[in-house]
């Protein structure tokens, strides 16, 4: 069985490329379990292109999926910017390839 992530398009970065992105793991304990699920996050971009202030909006199941998103953001990175861009929005979607 072959499990597999995606993430749906940053709803507000628009103005920023992505120039490192890391896809979460799939938790060990999600896989063994057959878990799917998803996880909503918002954040800001500084002007130098990282990932800061980074919220859950919201995670199905709770609890699940969160850590392995939040670690994944931390090496994330923007191109530069004059200013910090607030509130992008990502979904990360976790589910079983068929």
């Amino acid at each position: 069985m072959a499990s597999g992530f995606a993430a749906a398009p940053a709803l507000a970065s628009a103005d920023r490329e992505t120039v490192n992105v890391v896809a979460p793991e799939y938790p060990r304990g999600a896989e063994r379990r057959n878990l799917e699920g998803h996880v909503t996050v918002r954040y800001n971009v500084t002007p130098e292109g990282e990932v800061a202030d980074v919220e859950v909006v919201e995670a199905t199941p709770a609890g699940v999926f969160e850590r392995s998103v939040l670690r994944a953001l931390e090496r994330w990175r923007y191109a530069p910017a004059a200013e910090t861009t607030e509130g992008v929005e990502q979904v990360f979607n976790f589910a079983f390839a068929d």
